[in-house]
């Protein structure tokens, strides 16, 4: 059993961390700007931390006394943020502080993968620019760091049920013949392969891309 603090608990792949790390057995600490919209039922194990993660002596606080950091941070709308870089280096900064050394981060596939599809590097990457921007800036703070970290890259997300069984590659997606939309994953998977990497070092100072 792991002290567990999850960022962006609010959102769904949030809110599938803590789910299913309750379900492990952790202890979970949720950490919200209103903790009272995390979508999950009140569980004994479960702790709901009021914060921002733009204030720096709030994720202090809130990471004291943890294990490990999980962040599904995410950003509202399409304009400039900040949310992940900044998030990125008070976590890091609370991390060091309070000598936590693990840390698992998502981030989105496709940043610059060199094998995107085209319309997805026509229309789906400008679209998404203020945003994308902001996580590079966060994987490179993340990068740079002395913990053990590793950064997760989903492709799209989606509402689906927990299937356990996607494929890994470090840097960029595996290849495939993505159709229909291009690559997918659910929420609930992508949350799995999160916590799956607790107590594994497969893929500690790495980056890794993960879909079906």
């Amino acid at each position: 059993m792991s002290r567990l603090l999850i960022l962006g608990s609010t959102g769904g792949t949030g809110a599938a961390l803590v789910r299913q790390a309750l379900e492990a057995g952790h202890e979970v600490s949720a950490f919200a700007r209103n903790p009272a919209t995390i979508p999950v039922p009140h569980h004994e194990r479960l702790r709901a931390l009021r914060g921002d993660i733009m204030d720096a002596e709030q994720v202090s606080r809130a990471v004291a006394g943890h294990d490990a950091v999980l962040s599904a941070l995410g950003s509202r709308g399409l304009g400039p943020t900040r949310v992940y870089s900044e998030g990125a280096v008070n976590i890091l900064r609370a991390m060091k502080e309070h000598g936590v050394r693990r840390l698992i981060a998502m981030s989105a596939a496709g940043l610059d993968d060199p094998a995107s599809a085209l319309w997805f590097r026509l229309f789906i990457k400008p679209l998404r620019r203020n945003p994308y921007s902001d996580m590079m800036r966060m994987e490179e703070i993340v990068r740079q760091s002395d913990v053990a970290w590793t950064i997760v890259r989903p492709p799209k997300l989606t509402d689906g049920r927990l299937i356990g069984d996607y494929r890994v590659a470090v840097d960029h997606l595996p290849p495939g013949n993505y159709i229909f939309g291009g690559p997918t994953l659910s929420r609930e998977d992508a949350a799995h392969l999160m916590l799956s990497q607790l107590d594994r070092d497969d893929y500690v100072h790495k980056t890794v891309a993960v879909t079906y």
